[in-house]
């Protein structure tokens, strides 16, 4: 009998769907604890952008050893709209979290950026897609809990919360506006032509801003260096496993990541970098995740979620 964790058309086996879900629920996670050490001497577009550089490289790689360079033939069209996409999720939004890296804990940062699946369920109602009651209610307590994390302290400046929740609006749009425009058939080969692009479009913009390139190569720390190669090469596994899940399962057991992510990312915070664990992210933490919860549930059917890298 096949397993429900897989779609119907999908030979997976629910043993490569578990180690995807897992690979996804933790290693994605730890990512946001290692972009803190990284940001902590590299700076955060310039860190972001090698970072996605690398990522593209090894997804190339990856793609040329087990499928082959054919893989790779795909449109001019497809080409300049995986681009483009990049260019929004790598590009843009991606880097915005090693700046609130700067100064919140890797923990919140999940925490907020969970809540992706409830902006993208927001534009899909702009856009004429009438959500269902759940999805309503979803939203309005997944909102809530990012107003008990502004009015009780938790970091000494709010602004660092915006710019996090900023990167999720920029990263909803470029998820939703993915799903309208035509990419290549592979979701690897998406990854690898987004990820490459986009972090050279980081490290640019970056320089625009006066970031100094140099931060990335004079970088000392080998806890720093560690930090980088972790988060570049598991990653663009975790990305890797997550366009498997993708293809392969219901994209509501997919979007399940966005409540373990918050709990595992802040439990590493907490034993790798003495992050505190404060009242007011455990209160909002729960808020947010019962939040997610409803949307998933009201949206199970519908394409809902591109998790941030």
């Amino acid at each position: 009998m096949k397993s429900r964790l897989v779609l119907p058309h999908s030979t997976a086996s629910a043993f490569s769907v578990t180690a995807s879900l897992a690979i996804i629920y933790f290693v994605w996670a730890s990512t946001y604890v290692g972009t803190a050490f990284v940001v902590e001497e590299i700076d955060p577009y310039t860190g972001s952008g090698f970072r996605f550089i690398l990522a593209g490289l090894l997804l190339f790689l990856f793609i040329i050893i087990t499928k082959g360079p054919k893989a790779l033939l795909v449109t001019k069209k497809q080409i300049r709209n995986a681009m483009f996409i990049g260019f929004i999720l790598i590009g843009l939004s991606s880097p915005l979290l090693g700046v609130a890296a700067q100064q919140i804990s890797s923990g919140l940062i999940a925490l907020l950026v969970a809540m992706t699946p409830i902006f993208i369920a927001i534009l899909r109602f702009i856009f004429g897609d009438i959500p269902s009651i759940k999805t309503i209610l979803g939203i309005v307590i997944g909102f809530t809990g990012v107003i008990v994390v502004l009015v009780i302290p938790t970091v000494s400046n709010n602004l660092f919360i915006i710019i996090c929740l900023i990167s999720n609006v920029v990263w909803a749009i470029g998820s939703f506006w993915s799903q309208k425009i035509e990419l290549p058939k592979s979701p690897l080969t998406t990854a690898a032509i987004q990820t490459l692009f986009g972090g050279m479009c980081a490290v640019l913009i970056g320089a625009l801003r006066g970031e100094r390139t140099s931060s990335f190569f004079s970088a000392s720390e080998s806890e720093t260096w560690i930090a980088f190669i972790y988060i570049s090469v598991m990653g663009a596994i975790a990305y890797s496993a997550y366009a498997f899940l993708l293809v392969n399962t219901p994209i509501s057991l997919v979007a399940t990541h966005a409540f373990v992510n918050p709990v595992v990312a802040i439990f590493l915070g907490n034993l790798l970098r003495n992050e505190k664990i404060s009242l007011s992210i455990i209160l909002s933490g729960a808020i947010v995740v019962v939040g997610i919860a409803l949307v998933v549930l009201g949206e199970k059917k519908k394409e809902l979620i591109n998790p941030e890298t």
